[in-house]
């Protein structure tokens, strides 16, 4: 992931309550930022990079909190 996004996504969370619920989709679809990252396409790549960053531990104020059905539907926790 792109050092200018990853500072991007920091300043974004930062911005969130402890324990607020946060989806990609809010993440990646809605911050009017990250629609200048390029085609949907690649805003889903981005999701998937950042999914993997939190499951590997490289985002230490975000958790995984749950998934619902729609791909884009991927929850995310800032502690």
């Amino acid at each position: 992931m792109r050092d200018d996004l990853r500072e991007e996504i920091m300043r974004w969370v930062s911005t969130l309550e402890r324990g607020q619920l946060f989806s990609l989709r809010t993440l990646f679809g809605g911050n009017k930022d990250f629609e200048k990252v390029g085609t949907s396409g690649q805003r889903k790549a981005l999701g998937t990079q950042f999914r993997k960053a939190v499951d590997a531990g490289e985002f230490k104020e975000i958790e995984y909190s749950h998934h619902n059905q729609s791909p884009a539907e991927h929850w995310y926790r800032r502690v």
